[in-house]
């Protein structure tokens, strides 16, 4: 980007000596402007850039004129694509970051990093009655069916108990969200976009999608809290408050 943005500087002061000699644009300034511009462009961060021609010439006034047009090229850049070429490069590998302050915390805030681990499951082929035996309410608010260790569905207690259907109706009949778990792998983002999809409130972490052995419990509350958490802390340590 250095070496395309120079180049064409230097081309635009050639094409402009001969298409309007009187304006004097000096080919080795509209080098490093095209040189700063362009990569602003590419890879982002004017400041950077700027930074980057001030040590290469050591003019303070080319300096100027290299933010000015650094600061355009950047909005420019946002207004009409969203984000720079170098962003754009990582949605083609499956990240969807739009900017380098969504990167390390985005990543570090996994599932499993915020699932409840003490998870209270039962067997899915015991009855209606036995579960209302088994598990008193208030005793807990939600648990986990299981079938052989393995996840069939989340079974909301108070539904339970209020449930009108005969006691010998086994429980697995009446879990919800049976196609609908967490990996600990999964970021904060997928958490969430899984969670709207399934339109749940909470939902069972498994080991992994094939096995579905439950090792905990995400709700969506606890995840929407812990995201605005740190998100604030990124906002806080980029302003230079935390």
């Amino acid at each position: 980007s250095l070496f395309l943005g120079a180049l064409l500087g230097k081309m635009f002061a050639g094409v402009m000596a001969v298409a309007s000699p009187a304006t004097g644009i000096d080919p080795a300034v509209a080098a490093v402007v095209g040189m700063t511009s362009l990569a602003v462009g590419v890879v982002g961060g004017p400041l950077t850039m700027t930074f980057l021609a001030l040590e290469s010439t050591g003019d303070l006034t080319l300096t100027g004129v290299v933010l000015a047009a650094s600061i355009m090229a950047a909005i420019l850049v946002r207004e009409t694509f969203g984000y720079s070429f170098s962003t754009w490069r990582f949605h083609l590998r499956g990240e969807t970051i739009r900017s380098a302050h969504d990167v390390g915390w985005m990543r570090s805030l996994t599932v499993g990093s915020m699932m409840r681990k003490d998870v209270r499951t039962i067997d899915a082929s015991k009855t209606l009655a036995t579960f209302r035996k088994e598990v008193p309410l208030g005793s807990a608010q939600r648990v986990i069916a299981v079938d052989a260790g393995h996840y069939v569905g989340v079974l909301i207690v108070a539904e339970l108990h209020s449930d009108l259907s005969d006691g010998e109706t086994p429980v697995l009949s009446l879990a919800k969200y049976k196609d609908a778990v967490l990996v600990p792998t999964m970021n904060v983002q997928s958490a969430a976009e899984t969670f709207q999809r399934a339109g749940a409130e909470e939902l069972a972490v498994v080991e992994d999608f094939t096995d579905r052995v439950v090792v905990g419990l995400l709700t969506e509350g606890h995840l929407m809290r812990r995201y605005a958490e740190e998100l604030d802390k990124a906002r806080r340590a980029l302003s230079g408050e935390g």
